[in-house]
């Protein structure tokens, strides 16, 4: 079966399968927008990275399909099975929540990537751990520095507020606000309103692409450092924006704007940063596609690499 052929079986199969191992995601997903910024992170973009995976690295995709014997590719295939009928019989637990949900997306494309393309566990398996990871970590990492960090994003909105000029009433986290037409606007900014989602969902994506992308863990550990300073500041000004709206359009102006402009601020700095991060120095070009795996073909002049 040629590569397309094989890659679009598993993207078909696997969707069509996913109404059965997540019937309830979209419903969730539905119902659940305004508050699962964390969560949707953690299962749509990632089916969606194992997608660009397949295109950014088709060559040796293509490879990899030209060494399908042994044994071992019978036990990929036989483990892609088990985790296809461990998510159905599972069903009924991963249905009742938007991340068991989400969980049962992604392990569905997991494993049925390893029955129709096993050679390319090899680059995908490592996806898995990131991924495990990422679902408890927001969760986890909310009820640890949560309610720290929505006190820090507090006193930093407060500063930059005074800066431009307009005024709030602050008690803790909490926020009063006169508009400018008179009306008493106030809120609360929670430990989900902190920039833990955003940072755990960066260093996620961070991960991910280092270990696709062999990085010197040199320049990883600059990139991460970077950005959870970055997005700190970046939910404060987030804040800030938000009070401003409220000060001179009202409640229902703020949170309309609310809704949406976390992600279109965090989605901007993941484009900026992510590029910058993949153009660094320390990768490591092609090695993936070395080695024994790939045998040269009749008449190489290095054997071990594919021509």
């Amino acid at each position: 079966m040629k590569p397309g052929v094989r890659f679009l079986t598993w993207a078909v199969i696997s969707t069509s399968l996913c109404l059965f191992t997540a019937p309830d995601f979209p419903s969730l997903l539905n119902g659940s927008v305004g508050d699962a910024f964390g969560e949707l992170v953690v299962a749509v973009p990632v089916v969606a990275l194992l997608t660009l995976i397949f295109g950014l690295r088709w060559r040796e995709f293509a490879l990899s399909l030209e060494h399908e014997a042994g044994s071992r590719i019978l036990l990929l295939r036989l483990a892609g099975v088990s985790v296809i009928g461990a998510l159905l019989v599972l069903e009924p637990l991963t249905g009742q929540s938007l991340a068991g949900a989400g969980v049962a997306v992604v392990l569905t494309f997991y494993g049925l990537a390893l029955v129709v393309i096993p050679t390319a566990s090899r680059f995908m398996l490592p996806y898995a751990a990131v991924y495990a990871a990422a679902v408890g970590a927001p969760a986890l990492l909310l009820w640890a520095f949560g309610e720290p960090l929505a006190v820090l994003a507090s006193g930093l909105s407060s500063r930059l507020a005074s800066i431009a000029g307009f005024p709030v009433l602050w008690q803790g986290t909490q926020f009063q606000i006169i508009s400018r037409s008179g009306a008493t606007v106030t809120g609360t900014v929670t430990a989900s309103c902190s920039s833990v989602t955003s940072v755990t969902m960066f260093l996620g994506l961070l991960a991910l692409m280092h270990l696709d992308m062999k990085k010197d863990w040199r320049a990883t550990v600059k990139v991460a450092a970077g950005g959870v300073i970055a997005l700190t500041l970046l939910d404060s000004v987030r804040i800030m924006i938000l009070l401003w709206v409220g000060y001179q359009y009202g409640a229902a102006a703020l949170w309309g704007l609310h809704d949406w402009i976390g992600y279109a601020m965090f989605l901007g700095f993941f484009l900026t940063a992510l590029p910058i991060y993949a153009r660094m120095g320390g990768g490591r070009p092609e090695a993936a596609v070395s080695g024994p795996e790939f045998p040269s073909g009749p008449g190489s002049s290095n054997p071990g690499r594919p021509q």
